[in-house]
C-alpha cells in the first residue's frame, strides 16, 4: 500500500508519498497536531509524488486549522501536478506561498 507522511522539523513541515483520497486517513494526528501547534510553519510538498482533488482538499482543510489557530502556514516546492490540479479546480491565488516576504 502507498503511503504518506507528514514529518515536522522546527517550522519546517515535509510532506511526501501520496496524497489521495486512499492515503489521507492515514497521516498521523500527532503530526497534524504538532503543526498546528507552531505560529509559523513552511510546509514543503517537494516529495508529495501523487496528489488528487481530496488532497487539494485536505491542504485546504488544514490551512483552515491553522488559521483557526491563528498561526500562519505557508506551502512550498508545489509538485507540478499540484499546480496543473489547482488551475483546473479555479483556486489559484488561495494556497498561500512561501516567497521573499515572508522569509524571517
Amino acid at each position: 500500500m502507498t503511503t504518506v507522511n507528514l514529518s515536522l522539523l522546527n517550522d519546517k513541515a515535509f510532506l511526501s508519498g501520496e496524497l489521495t483520497r486512499q492515503t489521507i486517513s492515514f497521516i498521523a494526528d500527532n503530526s497534524i497536531k504538532a503543526l498546528l501547534n507552531n505560529k509559523k510553519t513552511v510546509l514543503s510538498l517537494q516529495g508529495v509524488s501523487k496528489i488528487d482533488t481530496a488532497g487539494l482538499a485536505w491542504l485546504f482543510e488544514l490551512l483552515e486549522k491553522n488559521q483557526r489557530q491563528q498561526s500562519l502556514l505557508l506551502f512550498t516546492d508545489l509538485p507540478s501536478q499540484l499546480n496543473k490540479l489547482i488551475t483546473l479546480s479555479g483556486v489559484e491565488g488561495l494556497l498561500p506561498l512561501m516567497n521573499a516576504d515572508h522569509c524571517d
